[in-house]
């Protein structure tokens, strides 16, 4: 069970092979670490599926595997790398006192990639601004369809229910029907089956029948129309939809209306981690095409269903809610598990393309939300940093209308680095001996009590040593250094010895290996000016020749520093 006692699924493991007290540890070990750290339905059958596949690998393995103090590096190696989503099982596994040494070790790093690997990521590209209009539109015009047809259906029920229809008309019969749909979440059928009386059939007829299935409640497709509304309105993903409760609203401030004038939506976005996965957003309903409008739609949409669960023993506050195309009560119910919602928003689009609606192609949540969020032109509901980094740099629309801009200035930037690269080298000093500490006070211009901390490691940067953490040229005097430790190279407190120089080289090698992996402005934008600063320092100081001694003689430990400062791990 969930947090808020939502169901998070029952995993069966007895039909797996291996010995039971190899599966028994593993089940117990996924128990823990989900009840942990993994809070949604989703989450628990991915790697439910991938602790199957585990099983039944380690059974077929040669020699079979049947203890968690069996799994080597080796292997494990061998099966992860058949998918990504195979290494994620590695902290479930990290978790057990007899895992192997070496392979907890292993287990430890998988999880970092390269800089190279995070920037050779496709780009991504957004629908124009019309093209989001225009599926906007052809969403709003779904949901405000099937709104007024619940509404129209729930009115002559209440009619039928006030006894304001003439008994025995078509009305009566029809009203008697929706009456029978919204208590029982079912059109009347024999006890035994699924079969419709014949009583029913001959006096409304089939197409009444059909009707009434979806006459108080949306379909499929039309909770699929919702999402893509909200989602362009809002860019909420897929996984705060499903789980999105009906939201609080304040009054009208006129005091002459009904609507509320604001709707307060909790959101619960579990990736964000404890502390920050729960947010609020207030919605103005400032009239047709604002975001309050929409969830106002979406409200009136889904209220008859959520009154018919509570009639049924199975009260639910959930937003999203829908009728699927099958008999049945149990059929009214959320989209919390699976791909239901993004099936529900694929059904929509066919069956718009199929009515001849033109929407573009794309039609999912991923590319609509990237669009929105592209388009807002401001962050929506997370920093500016993930909307800078992962909507706006990524998006291929962006840089192409950028790229003249940014090649203009970038091209002047390049050019004033190359004359700013104040960091300073003491090449004779090669340990943390009083010596070295000499040859760096008299070359930096450091006094003693200085010089002898960098040569020992104290003022170490990943790049150099820093004399002056709180005077730095980028940062505000008397506050701490806040800028990237790229930047080191064009900082009068940068000094750099000897035993700095495998570092530089390695960072210049792995700076160089971007620029195959990244588009021009992508280059020009994040890591030109930076290269050319190294590179500057390092054909100052070092020969070719040098510089492949350098790097062969790098320790891992240095390597490790360099990969985990270009992942932004090490920034202040």
């Amino acid at each position: 069970m969930g947090e808020h006692g939502e169901d998070l699924g029952t995993w069966d493991f007895t039909d797996t092979p291996g010995p039971e007290s190899f599966r028994r540890e593993l089940v117990l070990l996924f128990a823990r670490y989900g009840r942990a750290r993994w809070s949604s339905w989703d989450t628990y059958r991915t790697r439910a599926r991938v602790l199957r596949s585990l099983l039944q690998d380690a059974a077929a393995a040669e020699p079979p595997i049947t203890a968690v103090h069996q799994i080597s590096v080796t292997w494990w190696k061998q099966w992860s790398q058949v998918n990504r989503g195979r290494q994620y099982f590695g902290p479930v596994l990290q978790r057990s006192a007899h895992l192997p040494e070496q392979t907890r070790a292993h287990l430890t790093t998988w999880r970092r990639r390269s800089a190279a690997d995070k920037m050779a990521a496709k780009p991504k590209r957004a629908h124009s601004k019309a093209e989001l209009k225009t599926v906007r539109d052809a969403a709003a015009v779904t949901v405000r369809t099937a709104r007024l047809r619940i509404r129209e259906n729930v009115a002559l029920m209440e009619r039928w229910r006030a006894g304001e229809l003439t008994q025995g008309s078509r009305d009566w019969l029809v009203g008697q029907l929706l009456d029978h749909v919204a208590r029982t979440g079912d059109v009347p059928r024999y006890k035994c089956g699924r079969r419709l009386s014949p009583a029913t059939r001959y006096r409304v007829g089939d197409d009444a029948i059909g009707m009434s299935l979806t006459g108080l409640f949306p379909t499929f497709a039309e909770a699929g129309a919702a999402a893509v509304l909200l989602i362009i309105h809002e860019g909420w993903n897929l996984s705060v939809l499903k789980k999105m409760q009906v939201p609080a609203h304040w009054p009208n401030a006129d005091g002459d209306s009904e609507a509320p004038a604001v709707h307060r939506v909790a959101t619960d976005k579990a990736r964000r981690g404890k502390r920050r996965r729960h947010a609020s957003n207030n919605l103005v309903d400032a009239g047709e095409g604002s975001s309050g409008w929409a969830m106002g739609q979406v409200l009136d949409l889904t209220r008859q269903a959520r009154l018919t669960l509570e009639e049924l023993g199975r009260p639910s506050s959930l937003l999203f809610l829908a009728r699927r195309n099958r008999g049945g009560p149990e059929n009214l119910d959320a989209f919390l598990k699976g791909q239901a919602l993004e099936e529900a928003i694929w059904d929509w689009a066919a069956s718009q393309r199929a009515a001849g609606v033109r929407l573009p192609p794309r039609i999912s949540a991923q590319p609509l939300r990237h669009s929105a969020q592209v388009h807002h032109g401001r962050a929506r509901n997370n920093t500016e940093a993930t909307q800078a980094k992962d909507y706006l740099f990524k998006d291929e629309k962006v840089r192409d209308d950028s790229r003249a801009v940014v090649e203009a200035g970038l091209a002047k930037a390049v050019e004033h680095a190359r004359e700013r690269v104040e960091m300073r080298l003491v090449a004779h000093a090669t340990g943390d001996s009083d010596f070295d500490a000499d040859q760096v006070a008299k070359a930096a211009g450091v006094d003693r009590e200085t010089a002898m901390e960098i040569v020992t490691g104290h003022l170490r940067t990943p790049i150099a040593s820093c004399t002056d953490f709180e005077h730095s040229d980028f940062s505000e005097a008397g506050k701490p250094c806040g800028v990237s430790f790229l930047l080191c190279f064009a900082c009068r407190n940068a000094v750099a010895t000897a035993r700095d120089l495998p570092r530089v080289v390695y960072l210049h090698q792995v700076i160089e290996g971007l620029r195959a992996t990244v588009t021009p402005v992508v280059w020009a934008a994040d890591w030109e000016g930076h290269h050319a600063r190294i590179s500057d320092f390092l054909s100052t100081h070092t020969s070719p020749e040098m510089r492949v001694g350098l790097v062969s003689a790098l320790a891992e430990a240095d390597r490790h520093l360099i990969d985990r400062m270009l992942d932004r791990r090490l920034d202040p």
